[in-house]
């Protein structure tokens, strides 16, 4: 059996509510399956179907032509037999702040159950009767209780067939043209338009009116709406695809009750049709809804204020989803410009000139565009929602509080301040000062010194002074142009003054006066870009966009001047024309894609340019994706390289989690930041990867070196004993580095083993040092007492021979030489002259032996050491010789089996071919 409760689960309603409209439901219970005729009775009478399952639908009529489509399914029942059962009861629909459906209903009508008849079967609620008393033909009986449905007055429903039960639905379709009639380009286009456009009002018979270039169009039913619908979008579209000029036309379809079709009809719509977008039709929530599937709904902005299904929105249709899909950004009316325009300064309405919160705010040091992109559309949408809640509360004031926030709002806000930055007083003192000839170079550039001009007094004066004292300023300026009648700067001021003001046509004046007082090319050009700006404030958006062509002249580098002229384009209802260059502008500069976005004084083609950045969103965000997967592997890859505390993981790591984090944000700006950095980190990874490798392999070559030097100092020691400790801990500290040169290092693995035994290496070869130290001075003074003591040992034993043979000799062969008077001397006391001979030689020996021995050291050490080194080096050579003829042994025996087993396959297979044969 049918629970009306479980139908109403699927379309609860929203905990936050944006809107909601009073009317009836329908619950329609089946038996097997349902009559096609039921469905479309209920649609053509204004019934939106919320729901359906295997046997029950729901669904909702705004008013009460329910009883009107109950009377003609009740004539053709009398006909057909039709097995459903329908209760029909108050209900309110209710739309959350994402246009989700809901029904909310009485708990009493709510827990209801009914089996379909096999007939037939209407049950109304008593207030049915009321507003059906009046509908000819309609006949109302009480019904009796069944089981599972509510305890309250049923009614049926009884229909005189020989009425008609015309729907009280009807609605008149508008066709407006943009551009002015005189034009030329207006007239071919729009004539081609027209004729288009009259051929399939002929086609499907539909009565229209042409007045003044605007066509009115009568619509009896939801059929043909619907119909009507299908074929503008298709003709729209037609003539964009084909060869024939596209001209821009607005559309929007108004309920038929209280308005006559008649010429003046446009005029009483209250519709401001300056500010209607092209090519997507304006219908009410209600109208949108009842146009059911294949219909897309957008809103047309986002206000904190409570509205109703009577509101505007715009309708496109929903089977070619790419072609209509859009950037789901909603503005809120607060901030948008009404019908005086927006602010000066900001673009945003809701406050004056005067009041702009842009006069206190400094210029940014890091562009607000960056840290816009940190922001999610969701994100953006929710700080738009909640700066429209505060403006609501708190009107201007609120400006001043979101700005010291430190939420989205604070982003948001100062991302919307900084679109028109340039003509905002903040910026004015550094475009005077500016060294630079172009714009933005100069807001980066080196400033000039202030000069003595009054200028710079009544301009700080100009941003902290109240709207009811501008009077006062005002004459202040005017004195100082009075005795600096050459300075531009002054005149500019009085610009500004007069904009403060509200009055646009003398700013206009001053700005042209302060252009002609210049000399200089950039602030030349900045007071032409800010009469093209009071232009536009004031609706002359043609002149305007003129303008800002001549600036471009002046300044070609000056982008927000193209953008202003796409802006001016869009703001005439020109948007179609403008998305190529729209596109354009954002491949030379990505933040213009979150201004496009966000910028008020783009409504008249918001839905438009949404729609046309749409793919280019898909586009970037498909790679979204890989790019995270490539990060992830760039950050594994660090991970595994590095330790966690180098400074090379530390400093890219921090990089890549960034970029990480980034690339979950669903933004054109952070994904193409993203895509464009991820490169740039890849190859600063691999070149400091192979940086570090060949830090790495120096290092170990230098340890290698320092290795080599201590072995050869010790190559020559007289006591191996001596050698054991050193030479454990040299063969453990020659075995990491022998492995460190037969390893590779652009392995992660062993590139980190590598770096961590470096500690180890550098600790082993400092005790080696220490060790040396010891080692070498036991050497040198070995090997410098055994060069002394040969040498003491010559010296001694030839001065000893001496003294023996010379003494006596004297002695006894004295007389014969003519040494007799030595003979005399000596002939008594050779003993004791001889025990002094051998001191004397002794110590001169000694002393001989030192100095030879120190005189010669340094050379017969590096001698025995460089015979120890060439005899290692002799030594190894010959066991790498023995090495090679090993392995060339051994590969001529490969060599050899190889062939000896080639040479067996072949007579093996030989064999059996003979064997075959």
């Amino acid at each position: 059996m049918p629970l009306l409760a479980d139908i109403l689960q699927r379309v609860p309603p929203s905990k936050e509510s944006r809107m909601s409209s009073a009317g009836f439901a329908a619950w329609v219970c089946w038996q097997n399956e349902l009559d096609p005729a039921v469905s479309q009775t209920l649609q053509d009478y204004g019934g939106m179907s919320l729901a359906t399952e295997r046997d029950q639908g729901l669904w909702f009529f705004f008013n009460a032509d329910v009883l009107l489509a109950l009377a003609r399914l009740s004539v053709w029942a009398t006909f057909n037999n039709l097995k459903v059962s329908i209760v029909v009861f108050p209900a309110k629909l209710v739309l959350g702040n994402k246009r989700e459906l809901g029904l909310s209903a009485e708990t009493l009508l709510s827990n209801q159950s009914l089996q379909a008849a096999q007939k037939l079967d209407l049950w109304l609620h008593p207030q049915l009767r009321e507003h059906g008393e009046s509908i000819p033909g309609l006949a109302f009986e009480k019904k009796s209780l069944v089981s599972g449905m509510a305890k309250i007055a049923w009614t049926g429903l009884s229909a005189d067939a020989r009425l008609p039960y015309t729907s009280s639905q009807g609605w008149y379709a508008i066709v407006r043209p943009l551009g002015n009639p005189l034009d030329k380009l207006f007239q071919a286009g729009w004539r081609f338009m027209y004729g288009e456009l009259e051929a399939v009002l002929k086609q499907h018979k539909l009565k229209y009116l042409l007045h003044e270039n605007v066509v009115s169009i009568q619509i009896e039913n939801l059929r043909q709406l619907r119909q009507l619908l299908r074929e503008f979008f298709k003709l729209v579209e037609g003539i964009k695809g084909g060869q024939h000029d596209y001209w821009p036309c607005v559309c929007a379809v108004v309920d038929r009750k209280g308005l006559n079709f008649n010429a003046e009809l446009p005029n009483k719509v209250g519709l401001r049709w300056e500010n209607l977008t092209p090519d997507y039709p304006y219908v009410s929530y209600r109208n949108a809804y009842l146009l059911g599937e294949g219909f897309a709904i957008a809103d047309i902005r986002f206000s904190s204020e409570q509205v109703s299904m009577d509101t505007w929105c715009n309708i496109s249709l929903s089977e070619n989803a790419d072609a209509h899909q859009a950037i789901p950004i909603t503005m809120p009316g607060v901030i948008l410009p009404g019908q005086e325009g927006g602010c000066f300064y900001c673009g945003l309405g809701g406050h004056s000139a005067a009041e702009c919160p842009t006069h206190t705010l400094p210029l940014e040091s890091v562009s607000p565009w960056h840290k816009l992109m940190e922001l999610s559309f969701d994100d953006i949408n929710e700080a738009l929602r909640r700066v429209a809640t505060s403006l609501t509360e708190k009107s201007a004031a609120g400006y001043k509080t979101m700005l010291e926030s430190e939420d989205v709002r604070n982003t948001l806000l100062r991302a919307l301040f900084d679109i028109n930055a340039v003509s905002q007083l903040r910026s004015v003192a550094r475009i005077w000062l500016a060294r630079s000839k172009d714009y933005p170079r100069c807001l980066e550039d080196a400033l000039h010194p202030k000069d003595g001009s009054p200028a710079w007094e009544l301009l700080d004066q100009l941003g902290s002074t109240p709207p009811d004292k501008l009077g006062k300023l005002e004459k202040d300026i005017q004195a100082a142009i009075q005795r600096f009648p050459r300075d531009g700067r002054l005149r500019t001021l009085l610009g500004f003054c007069s904009i403060s003001k509200g009055e646009p046509a003398a700013a206009l004046t001053c700005f042209k006066e302060g252009a002609a007082l210049t000399h200089a090319t950039l602030i030349q050009a900045w007071n032409e870009y800010l009469q093209a700006r009071t232009l536009e404030i004031q609706g002359r958006h043609a002149e305007a966009s003129e303008q800002y062509g001549n600036v471009q002249r002046l300044i070609p580098t000056w982008t927000d001047v193209s953008y202003r002229m796409l802006v001016c384009k869009i703001k005439l209802g020109f948007g179609e024309q403008t998305l190529d260059q729209v596109r354009a502008l954002i491949a030379a500069q990505p933040e213009y894609f979150n201004r496009c976005l966000i910028d008020p004084e783009l409504e008249r083609g918001h839905l438009l340019v949404l729609s046309t950045l749409y793919p280019l969103w898909m586009e970037i965000s498909s790679g979204a994706n890989l790019d995270s997967a490539r990060l992830h592997e760039l950050l594994a890859r660090i991970d595994a390289w590095y330790p966690s505390d180098h400074p090379t993981a530390q400093r890219l790591g921090d990089a890549v989690r960034g970029l990480q984090r980034l690339a979950e944000i669903k933004n054109y700006a952070a994904c193409l930041y993203v895509r464009e950095q991820r490169p740039g980190l890849e190859k600063d990874f691999s070149d400091s990867t192979q940086r570090e490798i060949e830090a790495l392999q120096a290092q170990y070559k230098r340890y290698l070196t320092f290795l080599q030097q201590i072995r050869d100092e010790a190559s020559w020691f007289p006591f191996p004993a001596l050698l054991m400790a050193f030479n454990k801990e040299f063969n453990e500290c020659a075995n990491i580095i022998n492995w460190a040169f037969g390893s590779n290092f652009k392995e992660p693995e062993v590139y980190k083993k590598a770096v961590a035994v470096t500690a180890e290496v550098e600790e082993r070869l400092q005790q080696l040092k220490r060790r040396l130290k010891f080692l070498r001075m036991v050497r040198d003074t070995t090997l410098f007492t055994l060069t002394m003591g040969k040498t003491f040992l010559w010296l001694e034993i030839i001065g000893l021979l001496l003294c023996i043979l010379a003494v006596p000799g004297v002695v006894y062969f004295g007389h014969k030489v003519g040494l007799g008077w030595l003979q005399e001397l000596l002939a008594g006391q050779i003993l004791e002259i001889e025990k002094v001979l051998v001191l004397i030689v002794t110590i001169v020996a000694f002393g001989i032996a030192a100095l030879r021995s120190t005189l010669i050291f340094e050379r017969r050490r590096d001698k025995f050491i460089a015979e120890a080194k060439e005899q290692r080096e002799k030594s190894q050579q010959l066991r790498l010789e023995k090495i090679r003829e090993q392995r060339r042994v051994e590969a001529e025996a490969k060599a050899k089996a190889e062939a000896d087993e080639a040479k067996r396959q072949k007579q093996e297979e030989l064999r059996k071919n003979l064997q075959r044969q």
